[in-house]
This record gives C-alpha cells, structure tokens and sequence, in this order.
C-alpha cells in the first residue's frame, strides 16, 4: 500500500512541475512577444531625445 502511496506523490509532484513550466513557458513567449515593441518605444525615445548615431567605418574598408 505504502508503494501506491509514493506513486500517487510522484504523480501529484509531476503534475505541479508541468503546470509551472507551463506557465513559465507562457510568460516567456509573452515576453518575446512583447520584445519588438519595447525595442520600438525605445527607438522612438531615443531619437525623438535628440539621439544620433554615428559610425566610423575603418580605414581599411574604403576602396581603393
């Protein structure tokens, strides 16, 4: 008996940690989701401060 005890203990932790990955894994693809945006909004931030970007291409790139 105490066998089906331990069983049902194991079943009932397997199912806890497989319901929080799968929230986990919920939030991350929420939060990839979300990413392009927030990369937008601070773009827009950025530029709208007053942000420039300058590059410097090295001297070996020009043509000759």
């Amino acid at each position: 008996m105490s066998i089906l005890y331990a069983l049902a203990g194991l079943l009932i932790i397997a199912a806890v940690v497989s319901l929080v990955l799968s929230l986990l894994g919920v939030i991350v693809v929420g939060a990839l989701r979300v990413l392009p945006v927030v990369f937008v909004i601070l773009a827009a931030i950025f530029f709208l401060s007053g942000g420039r970007v300058d590059v410097h291409l090295p001297d070996s790139w020009r043509k000759k």
